[in-house]
C-alpha cells in the first residue's frame, strides 16, 4: 500500500523524464513534451531517445544510464514488450515513480496480462509506485505540470482533484468542467492500476491542503482496505468525495438460493456502502460537474432552516420546489418579519412566500434581485438560496459584479440558475470566480441537494468498536446446512432461536417436553422456501393436533414427490410476536463478507427494502442500517404500536458480521428470514436459517 509520501514525487514532481520521447508532432510521445513546454513547467525535464539531441529546448539523452539519479517521475512511451526492462533500468537510476502510457496489457488479455502481472510483481517487490499502464496521464496545475499525451489544457483551476478509471471519460469530464468555469487543479487517469489503486490517489488528495473536493469516475474498486482508508482520510480532512459509479453486475437470480444473493447485486452494495460513508454518488457526467462546482463554492451550510427559491417565473419556482421535495431537501417557511421586509422590496403583485416570485417586473428594475437576496441572506430560517433568472442578459449583466460581491459576503450558499445565458455573459460570470452557476432548474436542485445532504448528514465518527462473539462449537458446513443445523450455529454465537427438537419419525413426536403452542416444520437442505410446499404449520395447541398435522405434512410431501429431500421434522415453541426482518450475508468479490438488512418475510424480494454494508459492522453502523430502510417506522413504533428492540437487533447484526468475517473462507451465503424483533427489552428471535458453505468446510472457533 502506497502512502502520500510515496505518491508525492509522482503527483508533485520537481524533475520529469520521458522515455521514448519523439520530435515527431504526429506521435503521442511528442505531446507530453509539448504539454510541459506550453504549461510552463518549472522543473527539470530529461528526454531519452538516441535519435535526438534536444526537443523543444529540452536535452535528449542517448540512453537511460546517462540520466541523473533520483528523478521524481519517469514517463514511458514505448511498446508494451519493452516496458518492464525500462522500469528495471529506471529503478537502477533510483527513479521515484513511473507513469506508463503504453497499452497492450491486461486490457487485451493473454500475453499482455502476463506482462502486466510481471510489472505488478516488480513494483511490489521494490515498492515502486506506477501509474498505469494504459494511462492517459496526469496533471497538477499547482506545479504547472501536465504529464499526458492528450490535449488537456491548463485553465483557471478550482480546488478540485479528479481521478478516473477511464481516460476518455476523464478528458470529457475535464472539458465539461472547463465549460462550466471550474477547471480541475489536479487530474489522474489511473489506467489499468497495476500498482497504484484509484483510492490511493483519492487518499493522497484527501490529505492535500490545496484540494477542497475530490471527484471521480469509478468502474470498480479493487481493494476495500484502500477504499476504507481513503474515505476515512476524506472524512477526517472534511474533503467531500463525489463519484460517478458505472458498471453494475447483478448476481444471477437463477443461481441464487436465497433472497440475499438475488437481491445483492454489486451496484446495491456500492450504493449502501457509499451512503453509509457519506460519499456522494451521482448519476451522470453533468450531475458530477454540477455537484463538484457547488462543493467548490460551498460555505457555512447550517443544519437549520431550509432552501428558498427566488424566481422571475412562477413555473420555474414550482418545478424547483417539486424537485427539492423529491431530493429530500427542506423547504424554508419564511417568518413574518422576512415577508414584511420582502413586501417593502418587491411590487405588491409579487409572491413573497417560498418560492419568492419577483415576477417579470425585475426586468425593469434588476436592483430588486439584489435587494431580495439581501433580505434572505439575513433571514435565520433560510439555509440556502437559489436564484433563477432566464435570458434577458442585457438587463442583468450590469449587476453581475454586485451579485458577485453579495454572494462573497453572504454567510450561506447562493446558487444562480441562469437559463439561456449567452456566451459573453457566461464569461463575465466566470470572470468573477465567485458565482456558482448551473444552467437548468432540475440540474441546480440535484446538485444542491447533494451538497446540503452531505453537510447536514449526521456524521458518524469512525467507531472501531468491534463486537466479540463467544466461542463457537466446531461443526461441519456441507454445501448447505438445514434449518436445524443453522439454528444450532446461531445459538452457538449467542443469537436466540426458539427452543425445539429434531425428529426423524412419528415416534420422536412423543419424546418432546415443549409447551404448546408449537410449530412443525419439514427439514431439508434443498428446500429453502418451505411455504412453497406447505411445510410449515403454526399454532399447534395439543399433542393430538401435532400428530394430525404431522400426518398431513407427510401426505403433502408424498404428493409433491419430495420424500428424498426431507431429512426429518422440527418441532419448536411459537415465538412471541414481532416485526419480521431479514439479515443475510454474501461473500462479495470486492467487499468480502457483506451483511444485508431489511424488511423480512415472504415479500422481501418484492419490496426490496434492504441495505448492504461490508463487515465488520460497528454498533453505530448497525443502527444506521436499521434507520435507513423505508420500513423503519414500523420498528420505531408507529400509530401507537410499541417500539421494537432496536438495540438488540443492532447487536445481532454486529454479531453476525463478526462471525461472517472471522469465518470468511468457509461459507458462500447466509440468510435468516424472518428474524422477529420483539418489543423493546424483549430481544429478537431467528425463526429460520439458511447457511450455504463450502463442501465439508469446518468452522473452528
Amino acid at each position: 500500500m502506497f502512502t502520500s509520501d510515496d505518491l508525492k514525487p509522482m503527483l508533485e514532481p520537481n524533475a520529469v523524464a520521458i522515455i521514448g520521447a519523439s520530435g515527431d508532432k504526429t506521435k503521442i510521445s511528442y505531446k507530453p513534451i509539448a504539454n510541459l513546454k506550453e504549461v510552463g513547467y518549472q522543473g527539470e525535464v530529461y528526454l531519452v531517445n538516441p535519435k535526438y539531441e534536444e526537443i523543444l529546448g529540452f536535452p535528449c539523452y542517448q540512453k537511460i544510464e546517462e540520466l541523473p539519479e533520483y528523478i521524481d517521475l519517469a514517463l514511458i512511451c514505448v511498446a508494451a514488450k519493452s516496458v518492464l526492462s525500462i522500469i528495471k533500468q529506471l529503478h537502477a537510476k533510483k527513479v521515484k515513480s513511473i507513469l506508463i502510457f503504453s497499452s497492450g496489457f491486461t486490457e487485451i488479455g493473454g500475453e499482455g496480462a502476463k506482462l502486466e502481472e510481471e510489472i505488478r510483481e516488480y513494483s511490489k517487490g521494490n515498492h515502486l509506485p506506477i501509474c498505469g499502464p494504459n494511462s492517459l496521464g496526469l496533471f497538477n496545475l499547482n506545479k504547472q505540470m501536465i504529464a499526458s499525451f492528450s490535449s488537456l489544457k491548463a485553465c483557471d483551476a478550482a480546488a478540485i482533484a479528479f481521478v478516473t478509471q477511464s481516460g476518455a471519460m476523464g478528458s470529457l469530464t475535464h472539458t465539461l468542467a472547463t465549460e462550466m468555469g471550474i477547471g480541475f487543479q489536479a487530474f489522474v487517469s489511473s489506467g489499468n492500476e497495476s500498482t497504484v489503486d484509484f483510492f490511493e490517489y483519492i487518499d493522497y488528495f484527501a490529505k492535500s491542503p490545496d484540494i477542497k473536493v475530490i471527484g471521480g469516475y469509478l468502474e470498480g474498486a479493487r481493494n476495500i482496505t484502500k477504499m476504507n482508508r481513503a474515505i476515512k482520510a476524506s472524512y477526517e480532512n472534511n474533503k467531500p468525495i463525489v463519484l460517478m459509479k458505472v458498471g453494475t453486475s447483478v448476481i444471477g437470480a437463477d443461481a441464487a438460493s436465497s433472497h440475499t444473493a438475488s437481491l445483492a447485486g454489486n451496484a446495491k452494495i456500492y450504493q449502501s456502502y457509499f451512503a453509509a460513508n457519506n460519499v456522494v454518488l451521482v448519476d451522470d457526467e453533468e450531475e458530477l460537474i454540477d455537484t463538484l462546482s457547488l462543493f467548490h463554492y460551498a460555505k457555512n451550510i447550517s443544519k437549520d432552516g431550509g432552501a428558498v427559491i427566488v424566481t422571475q417565473s412562477g413555473g420555474a419556482g414550482i418545478m424547483m420546489a417539486d424537485q427539492c421535495e423529491r431530493k429530500g431537501m427542506k423547504f424554508a417557511t419564511l417568518k413574518a418579519e422576512t415577508k414584511e421586509r420582502l413586501s417593502q422590496t418587491l411590487p405588491a403583485f409579487a409572491s413573497i412566500k417560498n418560492p419568492v416570485d419577483m415576477t417579470a417586473q425585475v426586468n425593469q428594475n434588476p436592483q430588486q434581485i439584489l435587494d431580495t437576496l439581501s433580505v434572505l441572506v439575513e433571514a435565520i430560517e433560510v439555509q440556502t438560496i437559489v436564484l433563477y433568472i432566464q435570458m434577458t442578459d442585457h438587463l442583468f449583466t450590469p449587476i453581475i459584479d454586485k451579485l458577485s460581491k453579495l454572494i462573497k459576503q453572504a454567510n450561506k450558499p447562493v446558487v444562480v440558475c441562469w437559463s439561456g445565458i449567452q456566451e459573453e455573459t457566461k464569461k463575465a460570470v466566470f470572470k468573477e470566480k465567485s458565482i456558482p452557476w448551473i444552467p437548468t432548474p432540475t440540474r441546480t436542485i440535484n446538485a444542491l441537494a447533494h451538497v446540503v445532504n452531505y453537510y447536514t448528514a449526521e456524521k458518524q465518527a469512525y467507531d472501531q468498536t468491534r463486537k466479540e462473539i463467544r466461542k463457537q462449537t466446531p461443526m461441519i458446513v456441507n454445501e448447505k446446512l438445514n434449518e436445524w443445523e443453522g439454528k444450532q450455529l446461531l445459538q452457538s454465537i449467542g443469537i436466540k432461536v426458539p427452543k425445539g427438537s429434531f425428529v426423524r419419525n412419528q415416534e420422536g413426536l412423543h419424546e418432546h417436553s415443549l409447551p404448546f403452542p408449537l410449530v412443525l416444520k419439514g427439514v431439508s437442505k434443498e428446500i429453502t422456501h418451505k411455504s412453497d410446499y406447505q411445510l410449515v404449520q403454526t399454532n399447534i395447541n395439543s399433542q393430538q393436533e401435532l400428530l394430525q398435522f404431522y400426518e398431513g405434512m407427510i401426505n403433502r410431501i408424498k404428493h409433491h414427490h419430495i420424500e428424498h429431500l426431507i431429512e426429518g421434522m422440527m418441532i419448536e415453541e411459537m415465538a412471541d410476536e414481532g416485526i419480521e426482518v431479514i439479515i443475510g450475508a454474501i461473500n462479495d468479490p470486492t467487499f468480502g463478507p457483506t451483511i444485508m438488512f431489511g424488511i423480512g418475510g415472504v415479500f422481501t424480494e418484492v419490496l426490496e427494502d434492504v441495505v448492504f454494508l461490508p463487515a465488520p459492522i460497528t454498533e453505530s453502523q448497525a443502527l444506521q442500517m436499521i434507520a435507513s430502510i423505508k420500513a423503519f417506522p414500523l420498528l420505531n413504533g408507529v400509530r401507537g404500536k410499541p417500539k421494537s428492540d432496536i438495540k438488540e437487533l443492532a447487536l445481532t447484526i454486529q454479531t453476525l458480521s463478526e462471525f461472517c468475517l472471522s469465518h470468511q473462507g468457509e461459507w458462500r451465503e447466509m440468510e435468516f428470514n424472518p428474524i422477529l424483533v420483539h418489543k423493546e427489552g424483549n430481544g429478537v428471535t431467528a425463526v429460520d436459517a439458511v447457511i450455504v458453505g463450502k463442501k465439508q468446510a469446518e468452522i473452528y472457533s
